[in-house]
């Protein structure tokens, strides 16, 4: 029956890798159809953030260390307690799991696991309100509370079975000689007062009693079971379960505590494929390949290995270094931070019906990115991010729905003024907002002294590429056309390298302009590129 569940297990774990494997290799292809193929490779990177979670303790000290205990402890539980058949029994001739140090060690393995997933529940619930908002306080859950259920039903099995009465008398009749008589009463005794086992009838204790209990010990017990003070997780839960102990004992809870063990770890290798735990095995191929560089990017058109989508742990280093983080406060665009943008480009990459509006917010979030790298630099997983920024972009423009930039460079400056709100239209920049834009004394004193102009390097670069310049922008808002303003090649050029912020005689904040009227631009395109599209349909 074991067997058979076991086999049952394992056929179903690698029949998932398979399906993830040929998953991967279906979507493995380019936009032009042409086959993915690994290229760059680093095996230094792979080497050590593969093993000693490098880019991790880069990111977070605290989050490397609650990695670090969970995985050395159960990758020791995995190799010398659940597979000691075919480990620790060829590699150590003594082995037996109830003796030290593998008792100890297995407690201490055990406590390693313990102490990391409590850390990751206490960080979960710590920064709910913060993840939730992100929409991720729940990822990852499933394989947390199973490693922790495995644990501690261990640990709780390893405890009822130092109790149990069921449990010792089977080890005599298999191990020694002795029969009913008061030999076996002398060894009840002596485990009863050197192993916490519990027995239903009361024990007359004697130092002559446990003397002889202490020599048949040696004789029959001593080679398989060391002293349970080393298994001090056990041995602990062990003295707290004494008063239930013959309620425990009568209906052989071991057992049951047995099969539940068994039946999680069953679990966990069936959901291997499937669950966050996957990781363990994508993490190495993200981290395999180099990072492409700027140039780069544009010259691989579709260039993406999908197993490094599903490397990503959510772990949110990524969103809480981005540059942009800050729109998402004011949009609550959630397609505008980086985890969530891995989460809605797998479901592209897997063909996923995704609703128009979903990904107009997918397409808005991914063009405020700035690419300033910092998500990728920071990414515990290897995960070339700034790479997927730029194919996801292709990916949408393919689906018709183009970035802002592209969408307001493509209508002329006279159809986009006559795409103002009815509103704004007829309003006029006066009284003091919170905006710059809006707020007449923030540009008021402009002279039209030309510096700012002067020192902008994108005028410099391609003075006839752009419509208007940084103090013709500002004349705009002077005249109350902040709509017009919005839509020039000065605002959606700027690099807002505060040059002209810098410069300026006046004091006026330019580049904190130019970013505000992106802004503007933004949300207008957004709402117009929607409005257009539920026209449409």
């Amino acid at each position: 029956m074991i067997i058979k569940a076991l086999t049952i297990a394992i056929s179903l774990s690698l029949i998932g890798f398979l399906y993830q494997f040929f998953s991967f290799i279906k979507t493995n292809k380019t936009f032009d159809k042409k086959k993915w193929r690994m290229k760059n490779l680093s095996i230094k990177s792979f080497s050590l953030n593969s093993i000693l979670q490098t880019k991790l303790f880069k990111a977070g000290k605290i989050r490397w260390l609650m990695h670090l205990l969970v995985a050395s402890g159960f990758l020791y539980l995995v190799i010398f307690h659940a597979l000691d058949d075919v480990t620790s029994s060829y590699w150590f001739q003594y082995y037996q799991p109830t003796v030290d140090p593998f008792q100890f060690l297995r407690n201490l393995a055990g406590i390693f696991v313990l102490i990391g997933c409590v850390g990751f529940l206490c960080r979960r619930l710590f920064f709910f309100k913060k993840l939730k908002k992100r929409k991720i306080q729940f990822k990852g859950l499933f394989s947390i509370l199973l490693i922790l259920s495995i644990i501690l039903s261990g640990f709780l099995l390893e405890a009822v079975k130092i109790i149990s009465e069921p449990v010792f008398m089977e080890m005599v009749e298999e191990y020694s000689d002795i029969d009913e008589g008061t030999d076996l009463v002398d060894l009840k005794i002596y485990w009863e007062k050197n192993y916490n086992a519990v027995f239903n009838e009361p024990l007359l204790i004697t130092p002559e009693k446990l003397a002889i209990g202490k020599e048949l010990n040696e004789n029959f017990c001593i080679d398989c079971h060391s002293p349970i003070k080393s298994a001090f997780i056990s041995k602990s839960i062990a003295k707290a379960l004494k008063k239930p102990s013959i309620w425990l004992n009568y209906h052989r809870i071991d057992n049951l505590l047995y099969y539940v063990h068994y039946f999680l770890c069953l679990l966990i290798i069936v959901s291997l494929p499937f669950s966050r735990l996957f990781h363990i095995f994508l993490i190495p191929v993200a981290s395999l390949e180099k990072n492409l560089k700027k140039e780069q990017l544009d010259q691989t058109l579709g260039y993406i290995n999908t197993a490094t989508l599903y490397a990503c742990t959510n772990c949110g280093f990524c969103s809480d270094v981005c540059s942009v983080f800050p729109n998402f406060l004011i949009t609550k665009n959630i397609n505008t931070l980086p985890h969530a943008k891995i989460e809605s480009f797998k479901k592209l990459m897997n063909s996923a019906p995704v609703e128009s509006k979903a990904l107009y917010m997918l397409q808005s979030g991914n063009g405020e990115c700035t690419y300033c790298h910092k998500c990728t630099d920071i990414c515990p997983s290897g995960i070339d991010l700034q790479n997927l920024w730029v194919l996801l972009n292709q990916k949408l423009s393919l689906k018709g729905y183009q970035d802002n930039y592209t969408f307001i460079n493509n209508l002329s400056l006279e159809k986009w003024a006559k795409l103002a709100p009815e509103k704004e239209k007829t309003s006029s920049t006066q009284g003091k907002t919170t905006q710059l834009a809006d707020n007449v004394d923030s540009f008021e004193n402009c002279i039209q002294c030309t510096i700012c102009t002067n020192v902008c390097p994108v005028v410099e670069h391609d003075i006839d590429g752009n419509d208007y310049t940084p103090q013709q922008v500002l004349n705009l808002l002077r005249l109350g056309k902040k709509h017009l303003a919005t839509g020039t090649r000065m605002v959606w050029n700027c690099l807002t390298c505060f040059s002209c912020q810098e410069s300026c005689p006046q004091g006026i904040k330019v580049a904190d302009i130019m970013i505000e009227l992106r802004n503007n631009g933004n949300l207008r395109a957004d709402a117009l590129k929607l409005e257009n599209f539920t026209k449409a349909t």
